[in-house]
């Protein structure tokens, strides 16, 4: 089953607040990297180019982490750790989901990448195990 994310912690993923995600290579050692996230009210939700590291890291069954921090109220943070649910690609949502994110994070509402727009995306659905967070 999985673990709720508290409603008082659901406003660091309503602002436009840098995720920490982390995954854990082959050889079992972790990567951590910034993203853009965002919650569902059921996933946390990351999308990234799918030729990337993170993206080669991430399967259905993989466990990671994220973590987000107030830079106003360091004190007030959640720590995600969970696994992939589920991934979609860009004919399932995955383009819409970075267009929205970069709405979030930017005011565009069309993500403009950073060298070629026109990677496949790929949307990761990252179902809570276990949450932190104050």
């Amino acid at each position: 089953m999985a673990a709720q994310i508290p409603e008082n912690l659901h406003d660091l993923f309503e602002r436009p607040l840098i995720c920490a995600l982390s995954t854990v290579s082959a050889s079992g050692q972790p990567h951590t990297v910034p993203v853009w996230c965002d919650f569902d009210g059921t996933y946390v939700r990351v999308n990234a180019p799918a030729a990337t590291k993170k993206a080669k890291e991430m399967h259905q069954g993989s466990k990671v982490a994220v973590l987000v921090v107030d830079p106003q109220k360091p004190n007030h943070w959640i720590e995600v750790r969970g696994h992939v649910a589920e991934v979609r690609d860009e004919s399932n949502g995955a383009r819409e989901h970075i267009n929205g994110l970069s709405l979030k994070y930017t005011g565009n509402p069309v993500y403009p990448g950073f060298g070629n727009s026109n990677i496949d995306r790929m949307m990761y659905l990252i179902e809570p195990d276990r949450v932190n967070g104050q």
